[in-house]
């Protein structure tokens, strides 16, 4: 099965910029999440329709490596590709670059893992076809 996800895209607010009118850093970070969100909506196991089965997604680490600003009305695509995933724990990685320039702006990385009830669960035993997409994107 291959599964051909879309590339999510965002324009920059002017309440996200700074006195330089480039993008607060802090912000990066909520556009991940964004990213990750759309993610899962593609790959049709929204967050919401997660949290209805009582199972959550833990962020365990965020990494950012910022590359070139982006500025105050620029848009940019955010890459998302599957680094690992077990079932238990998922890594992601992320480009946002430039729409407009194709210019790499800032790469990062997210670690994840997934529980219910407070206890760390398997996605494999319980959520059997969104493990499987998983899988496929490795």
């Amino acid at each position: 099965m291959v599964i051909k996800m879309k590339d999510y895209e965002r324009k920059a607010y002017y309440h996200e910029t700074d006195q330089m009118q480039i993008i607060h850093h802090a912000n990066y970070v909520k556009w991940l999440e964004e990213a990750r969100i759309d993610f899962m909506d593609q790959l049709g196991f929204s967050y919401f329709e997660m949290e209805k089965r009582n199972i959550l997604s833990l962020v365990l680490q965020i990494e950012l490596n910022y590359k070139n600003p982006v500025k105050f009305n620029d848009t940019v695509l955010i890459k998302i590709k599957v680094e690992s995933y077990n079932g238990v724990k998922l890594e992601l990685s992320y480009e946002i670059i430039n729409k407009a320039t194709n210019v790499l702006c800032v790469s990062a990385k997210s670690k994840h893992c997934f529980i219910s009830n407070g206890k760390v669960v398997s996605l494999k035993k319980l959520l059997p076809e969104f493990h499987e997409k998983m899988l496929s994107l490795i």
